[in-house]
């Protein structure tokens, strides 16, 4: 008798734990879903909104003259509608030059506490300016694109308005400008936000079933927390070299010992084989090949390629390599193991993961100003009375083929840059429709970053796009162009 009380006592403790243990883990689940909800973009009190500091931001933004050559805007690496990412391995580069990292996208990155894979900017402001100064970049003098953005008086005029500030343009005021319009660069609407906050039908059964998977027996929720599914810390993964070869090989490897040798000062920078990653800003041996958490969200439209380098192509693979336990790196993190997860739970993370994306941006370039100095398209009014009116629109197409650039890359009767084809025939091999779109949107005849021959010659796919060209400029080169024959 004396043992059936003390039996049943010990049940009745056993249960009353394991209520408790039950109604813990659901308070604990409920709180993990309430913490992921999107709160407003952090605003910096000396960086404050305004709808005129967002406009001239995303004027800066689309702006190819922020670049040395006039041939890459912020957009032309960012691009909108690929989640303001590139869909190449590499990020675009300054031509002659080739970039050695994948583009990290813009979205969500006002809520991140590191910019740039290795995280060497704490601030949107802080990095804004790092790519239009780098060499294998944007390429620009910090202080000559004040100075020319001062004679443009459209520019002029607006940062006046916003900083108050009279016959000045400083470069702190242009990182505070694009920081002010990538921090509206936001994803409030997912499938998973709509379903943490009720609507259990949001997500396919598949897509639940992954988010069980990811915050249970694949513990991806260890890194990817949050709102935007980050740490904002640094992991050394194993990621897979990147495997290039010839001029490529080359190009990127005069990027690295150039990168390793300005923010690490490694006399033997030429030696170094493989990005060091936050090794190179801190100097920290326990940095060595580590990068930052990235956010998730939106992870499905920046594809198709990830990690740092991006070395592995599409979502599935990337849970594989997660799945596998990571590469091998003498470092790696400890909580990088082998998951075991099946071919079927695989998918199911995909099917998350996938949960995660918002609708396409679609956001229209602004109209670029007029450059004081910019040639204006030659009207038939300004020639005299025996041109006629092709000849008049041909020299304002040569012209404009000049300044702004074009012949850089592209050589025309044996003059110009050998970058680009030869286009002294175009116009005998193309229909101006298509030259039109050539230079609006060079990615809807060729791939990003591939590799394209043409006329028994390969050259590579970096034409930035130009969709703030005006119109004028844009008839203009294009009837040039297609009156070569």
């Amino acid at each position: 008798m004396v043992f059936s009380k003390r039996f049943l006592l010990s049940v009745v403790i056993m249960i009353f734990i394991l209520s408790c243990i039950i109604i813990a883990a659901k308070n604990v689940y409920a709180i993990n879903l309430k913490s992921f909800i999107l709160k407003p973009v952090p605003i910096p009190k000396n960086n404050l909104q305004t709808k005129e500091k967002i406009k001239l931001g995303k004027m800066l933004f689309f702006d190819d003259r922020l670049s040395g050559d006039g041939s890459l805007s912020c957009a032309s690496c960012h691009v909108p509608a690929d989640g303001f990412t590139t869909p190449t391995r590499l990020s675009q580069s300054y031509p002659t030059t080739m970039h050695w990292r994948h583009t990290p996208s813009v979205i969500d990155s006002g809520y991140l506490k590191f910019l740039f894979w290795d995280g060497r900017a704490t601030s949107l402001e802080q990095q804004a300016l790092g790519p239009i100064t780098t060499p294998f970049e944007m390429n620009k003098h910090i202080h000559y694109l004040t100075a020319e953005l001062y004679e443009i008086p459209v520019y002029r005029k607006m940062f006046r308005q916003v900083f108050h500030a009279n016959n000045i343009i400083t470069p702190k005021m242009v990182a505070k400008a694009l920081a002010s319009f990538e921090r509206t660069i936001v994803v409030t609407k997912t499938p998973f936000y709509s379903y943490i906050k009720g609507n259990k039908h949001a997500m396919s059964k598949k897509a639940i079933a992954g988010f069980k998977l990811f915050i249970g027996k694949a513990s991806c929720i260890r890194c990817h927390y949050g709102p935007v599914f980050t740490d904002n810390k640094f992991h050394a993964l194993g990621v897979p070299p990147l495997h290039l070869k010839g001029k490529k090989a080359k190009l990127v490897a005069v990027t690295r010992h150039y990168f390793t040798y300005s923010f690490a000062h490694l006399k033997n920078s030429n030696k170094v084989k493989r990005d060091m990653g936050r090794y190179l800003i801190t100097h920290k041996k326990s940095d060595i090949y580590k990068f930052v958490t990235p956010s998730l969200i939106d992870i499905g439209e920046i594809g198709p390629y990830y990690m740092h380098n991006g070395s592995i192509k599409g979502l599935l693979n990337v849970v594989k390599f997660f799945n596998k336990g990571g590469g091998n790196i003498p470092n790696k993190s400890k909580l990088i193991k082998p998951l075991h997860l099946t071919l079927k739970q695989e998918y199911e993370i995909v099917a998350f993961l996938k949960a995660l994306d918002g609708p396409k941006f679609n956001i229209t370039a602004p109209k670029e100003p007029h450059f004081i100095n910019k040639p204006k398209v030659v009207s038939t009014a300004m020639t005299t009375t025996n041109a006629s009116t092709a000849t008049a629109s041909m020299a304002a197409g040569r012209q404009l083929f000049a300044s702004d650039g074009c012949i850089t890359c592209h050589t025309i009767n044996g003059k110009g840059g050998s970058i680009g084809p030869d286009l002294s025939h175009i116009g005998s091999q193309r229909t101006i429709a298509w030259i039109k779109t050539q230079i609006v949107t060079p990615s809807a005849h060729f791939a990003s970053g591939s590799t394209v021959t043409i006329n028994g010659k390969s050259f590579m796919a970096i034409m930035p796009n130009h969709h703030g060209m005006p119109k004028s400029q844009l008839n203009a080169i294009a009837k040039y162009l297609s009156g070569l024959k």
